[in-house]
């Protein structure tokens, strides 16, 4: 006589913390790369604060730095999954697209607090030379939070959607280039314009803008743009 047992598929918060230590490993040379730029950074500014000569603002180029770093983290979380083809997304006992989700979720956690430990570490470098931190408002220190998960959403969703990815990217940089170099389009077009230093553009998303309710606006439409992205860039990955 045989038995049919039915095993209870695991929870999602086990899933997450599965995928949190995975992540921790794929990423373990990057963080190792990580820490050795930094640590001799750190230390050359406590010998500069030491010295009590020292001018050391918080690095504005992180604000483009940390976005750009969190776009293509996706890339290379899901480098080595088959997103497309039989891979272990489709032996696990969780619904395909759940998983897919929860994975992403898992990657936002390991974007963000990399970030702010990054702005962290500046901030507090700058506060103890006297120099002028990333603001005084509140909000001003979550712009660069904003802008970090913003960016892992947008790359999420691309890396989601599109079964080659890499090569998409290239392609359209390249073809960016040709059509700018042989003048067959003007950049900037008023399309452009508008998405980049618009009101509701990315420049607000990464630098603040001109205040705490413009970059809030501008936020809310990018970030709701990558939900957004996401969420149907995932429809792909459906069971059935």
């Amino acid at each position: 006589m045989t038995m049919n047992t039915r095993h209870k598929p695991p929870r999602a918060v086990a899933v997450f913390q599965l995928h949190l230590g995975k992540i921790g490993r794929i990423l373990r040379p990057e963080l190792i790369g990580l820490a050795l730029i930094l640590s001799p950074t750190a230390l050359m500014a406590l010998g500069l604060l030491m010295s009590r000569d020292a001018a050391l603002d918080y690095p504005r180029e992180l604000n483009f730095l940390l976005p750009a770093a969190a776009f293509l983290l996706p890339f290379r979380l899901w480098s080595k999954e088959r997103l497309f083809d039989r891979s272990d997304f489709h032996l696990m006992p969780v619904e395909r697209r759940k998983h897919i989700l929860i994975r992403v979720c898992a990657g936002a956690v390991w974007a963000l607090g990399l970030a702010a430990a990054i702005v962290l570490l500046f901030n507090f470098l700058a506060l103890a030379a006297g120099s002028p931190t990333i603001g005084t408002g509140v909000w001003q220190w979550l712009v660069p939070l904003g802008s970090v998960a913003t960016a892992y959403l947008l790359g999420s969703a691309l890396v989601l959607a599109l079964r080659h990815p890499l090569r998409w990217s290239a392609g359209l940089a390249l073809a960016f280039v040709l059509l700018t170099a042989f003048d067959l389009v003007a950049f900037p077009t008023p399309m452009t314009q508008t998405l980049v230093s618009g009101d509701l553009g990315l420049e607000p998303v990464l630098t603040g803008g001109a205040s705490s309710t413009a970059w809030a606006v501008a936020l809310l439409f990018w970030f709701g743009l990558g939900l957004t992205a996401l969420a149907l860039a995932s429809l792909r990955h459906r069971e059935g």
